[in-house]
């Protein structure tokens, strides 16, 4: 009974989440559960869905707040064994870090980025294929935030590549999006706009239809825009 609760406990916040990537209105979807704190992490892993799905929509002010409470949880939650959900919780809350970093030049989201990106390194260290995308993807958020320009560039290209190479399609559409919104930043629209439709589809291909449509969406409207719209 213990362990069923444990696969739900992770499961169910994960499964909402990409039905809402792929395009389930969420109002439609049930209520989240933290099993009554009879399962420690539970509330940990719905407040990390709530700022996956805001990140992934670019939805700054949930995915801030969500964030000041996944810190919370991660600070006071014991070490546990669920790497393949620990690794998942690090590479979106370090990308996350980096972002709010950007915006409000706070050094607390530098301190939680670096902690995310040390981890990300020791990871792929050991384990090449599942991680060198994601260690490469938060080094060039890393580089985006010090204006290191040249990195950054280098860095984006390497995400994108090792993302491919490893069949992580989902990885290479973030890649692909993140980078789009550094050329933007730096003012160079046209390659923002090909990175932004790349990947759209790879979120296409990937089956995250309403993430998809959401960049589209985004990526027209920046190539009106008056001044540069990069996050």
């Amino acid at each position: 009974k213990h362990h069923h609760l444990l696969w739900l406990a992770h499961q169910t916040p994960l499964e909402r989440s990409m039905l809402i990537l792929i395009g389930v209105d969420e109002s439609q979807l049930p209520g989240q559960s933290d099993f009554g704190g009879k399962i420690q992490h539970a509330a940990l892993v719905i407040c990390f869905q709530k700022l996956y799905v805001s990140f992934m929509f670019r939805q700054y002010e949930p995915m801030k707040a969500s964030a000041e409470n996944y810190f919370i949880y991660e600070d006071s939650t014991n070490t546990w064994s669920l790497l393949y959900v620990h690794t998942a919780q690090a590479f979106i809350s370090g990308l996350a870090a980096y972002w709010m970093f950007r915006k409000s030049k706070d050094p607390k989201w530098t301190h939680k980025a670096s902690k995310s990106k040390l981890m990300m390194k020791k990871w792929a260290e050991v384990n090449e294929w599942n991680f060198q995308n994601k260690l490469y993807l938060m080094e060039a958020e890393e580089a985006f935030c010090y204006d290191d320009t040249a990195s950054a560039k280098s860095l984006y290209e390497k995400a994108i590549s090792s993302a491919r190479e490893h069949r992580f399609i989902n990885d290479e559409a973030l890649a692909y999006e993140l980078a789009g919104y550094f050329f933007l930043k730096i003012d160079q629209k046209d390659v923002a706009v090909n990175y932004f439709l790349q990947a759209h589809e790879k979120y296409h291909d990937w089956g995250a239809i309403a993430k998809a449509n959401s960049l589209y969406e985004f990526t027209m409207s920046s190539m009106y825009a008056s001044s540069p719209r990069g996050q």
